[in-house]
């Protein structure tokens, strides 16, 4: 990705309303990440917990 190309990525979701749950994949797939590399992150697989944010 360009510079031009990486603004474009971030700018979209900054745009929306903060969803503390949701950022880390919403930020992932703006760096063109796979869909199915999200899904795994989101159920803990791969040996990596899922994101727990304490209220």
């Amino acid at each position: 990705m360009n510079a031009v190309e990486i603004e474009e990525a971030i700018s979209a979701p900054a745009e929306r309303p903060f969803d503390a749950v949701e950022f880390p994949f919403v930020f992932l797939e703006a760096f063109r990440n796979k869909e199915t590399t999200l899904q795994r992150l989101s159920k803990g697989a791969g040996g990596v917990l899922p994101l727990v944010i304490p209220s």
